[in-house]
């Protein structure tokens, strides 16, 4: 009789905790996005081949990785397993910056107003909510792309991008605003 041993080796899921993460670089140039994009998709060769090497929750079949002008985008479902990532898209070229979002989203969100109000004498005429709403999208995201329409009415537009604050029709950004109960309001994704 021999021993010869086993060697069983386990690669966990990604727990409940888990959450689809999205890394954005952005570089000076296309070409160093080139380089960076080249980069991961090396490592993720790399991370196939030698699985053992790597710290991670994810399999590099499930991570995407794309580049558009002068940024490159990471995106796998994780529980933050990203180090090596972030390690390769910092030493590649040295990026302006890199964000790291959590369910990450674009969003159009809108609100239709009485012609001739502003941002901020809405906040003295709408409800509490809705004021409290606008405050936000503006400190946050900035002053709204604002449209006429042919019926007397102004539509304010913001444009998010950043990590998951709209689910359900309901808006969580600091407190739960009910976007779909409100007729004025819309949010396209």
């Amino acid at each position: 009789m021999t021993d010869d041993k086993i060697v069983v080796m386990f690669k966990f899921r990604p727990s409940s905790h888990s959450d689809d993460f999205t890394l954005i670089a952005t570089y000076q140039t296309v070409e160093d996005a080139g380089k960076a994009q080249a980069a991961l998709d090396k490592l993720l060769k790399d991370m196939e081949e030698h699985p053992e090497s790597y710290d991670t929750d994810w399999s590099p079949e499930e991570a995407q990785v794309s580049a558009a002008g002068n940024q490159v985008t990471f995106a796998v479902y994780s529980a933050g397993f990203l180090d090596d990532v972030e390690s390769v898209v910092e030493k590649t070229a040295k990026p302006e910056t890199v964000n790291c979002y959590t369910n990450y989203q674009e969003l159009t969100i809108t609100v239709k107003l009485p012609k001739g109000l502003t941002p901020q004498t809405a906040m003295l005429v709408l409800d509490k909510e809705e004021a409290e709403a606008i405050k936000w999208l503006t400190e946050t995201i900035g002053t709204p792309k604002i449209a006429e329409g042919a019926d007397g009415e102004q539509t304010y537009e913001w444009f998010y991008s950043g990590d998951e604050i709209y689910w359900d029709g309901c808006l969580n950004i600091g407190f739960e605003f009910q976007v779909d109960e409100k007729e004025n309001w819309a949010v396209e994704g």
